[in-house]
């Protein structure tokens, strides 16, 4: 029992380290996204150049759809442990690739189209790695430690972005800030790259669920399951979608991309953002396994719901809250948001697994995920940016995310109890 219980303990542990130097990868384009644009893009106006780098950022999240698509459809059809494997590796290389790139300077409009294809090859990679990551981590926990198991993933993914917020603020603390905007802000992603390859290796050793190996020798496989989803359960699809929504575009708004709004519009000093900041990933992946672990015991619809409300009050008093202009109570509001979006992390990707079944769940978790990264979230940045721009009301955001929280809220209160 011992044995089994040490077995179960590492192997969900290596998933969550594996999915946690994918996700610091993945993470610090958004975190380098103004020095980036100074590199890549011939702009005079630093807005303009951001604008592009959030296109390419956009372009990687669009690029989760094709790799959404094809490592899911492994996962259902072959089993989800390949598929970690792929996905672990074609984002390391990528990341290396960042780091060594010449640029716009250097070799002209290369630089960018370059870069764009590196990203697209993140974007595919990671398409794929969550939503097998998912499957695998859900069939091979114990029954009464899947809420947990699904948040030590997610816990994972965020340590992942909370390490690459660290070490961006830790370098821009030790480097000089025309050294780091010289050649500093490689150091990361050379990191993230090496991290990655290290990774690739200590995930071989993982076996196939048991679960998927008994529906392979049940001959219940199925040859095309995303058939089988248009066919039957689509409106899941769209269900999954608005359970994801809320937490994800505020923990993207709020941690990732808002720092320059911070600090041109409400006038925080940009050092203290990143360190509040890098702060807010770390609680919320403390949280988010904290919340899974509570999701096993009074469910995660519960915890969820809890989650939900929460973010409804902060989103729509971000604004407000910002203007005080105080360090203080936006460090408290920064550490409160974390805490609250680690309800959501503990509890929503349990209620999303158990939606569908083996045959076709790595496949609609997938096009879950992908949908609400690649669709919603990867426009988020252009979108706000532009309502932020366009209106001068730096309320609308909050206002947005608030609306996402009423809409789900609505449906998992109705939300039929044999899947939580």
């Amino acid at each position: 029992m011992t044995s089994k219980k040490h077995s179960e303990f590492k192997t969900l542990s290596l998933c969550s380290l594996g999915g946690a130097f994918e996700y610091y990868d993945f993470s610090l384009f958004a975190l380098m996204a103004p020095v980036i644009g100074q590199h890549f893009f011939n702009e005079s106006i630093p807005s303009i150049a951001l604008m592009k780098t959030f296109g390419i950022f956009a372009a990687g999240y669009f690029a989760r759809f094709l790799g959404g698509f094809y490592f899911s459809h492994l996962g259902d059809t072959t089993g989800r442990k390949s598929p970690f494997m792929i996905t672990l590796f074609l984002m390391a290389i990528p990341t290396l690739g960042i780091a060594i790139l010449p640029t716009y300077e250097q070799i002209g409009i290369l630089a960018p189209l370059i870069l764009l294809l590196l990203r697209i090859a993140q974007g595919f990679a990671l398409g794929g790695e969550a939503p097998c990551a998912m499957a695998f981590i859900h069939e091979y926990a114990s029954k009464n430690k899947k809420c947990f198991a699904m948040g030590l993933l997610f816990g994972g993914i965020l340590f992942g972005s909370f390490f690459a917020s660290l070490i961006y603020t830790f370098l821009n603390t030790l480097i000089p800030k025309a050294m780091f905007d010289d050649w500093g802000w490689r150091i990361p992603f050379a990191v993230g790259g090496i991290l990655g390859i290290i990774g690739v290796y200590l995930r071989k050793n993982l076996k196939e669920s048991n679960e998927f190996i008994h529906c392979k020798k049940s001959n219940l496989l199925l040859k095309v399951p995303f058939l089988k989803i248009f066919q039957k359960h689509l409106s899941k699809i769209f269900i999954g979608i608005i359970f994801l929504l809320p937490s994800s575009t505020a923990f993207l708004y709020y941690l990732l991309i808002s720092s320059k709004t911070l600090e041109t519009e409400y006038h925080f000093d940009p050092k203290f953002i990143k360190e509040v900041t890098t702060l807010g990933f770390f609680l919320n992946a403390i949280f988010g396994i904290f919340f899974g672990y509570l999701s096993d015991k009074f469910t995660a619809k519960k915890i969820y719901i809890l989650g939900i409300i929460s973010l409804c009050i902060l989103s729509s008093v971000s604004h407000f809250i910002l203007s005080m202009g105080s360090d203080t109570i936006f460090l408290l509001f920064i550490m409160l948001l974390s805490i609250n979006l680690g309800a959501c992390v503990g509890s929503v990707f349990h209620i999303l697994t158990m939606m569908f079944p083996i045959q076709i769940r790595t496949s609609s978790l997938a096009l879950a995920l992908n949908t609400t990264n690649g669709l919603f979230i990867g426009i988020t940045p252009l979108l706000l940016s532009n309502i932020a721009s366009f209106t001068n009301n730096n309320a609308l955001p909050g206002f947005y995310i608030l609306t996402l929280c009423l809409l789900s809220l609505v449906i998992i209160i109705k939300f039929n109890k044999k899947y939580l």
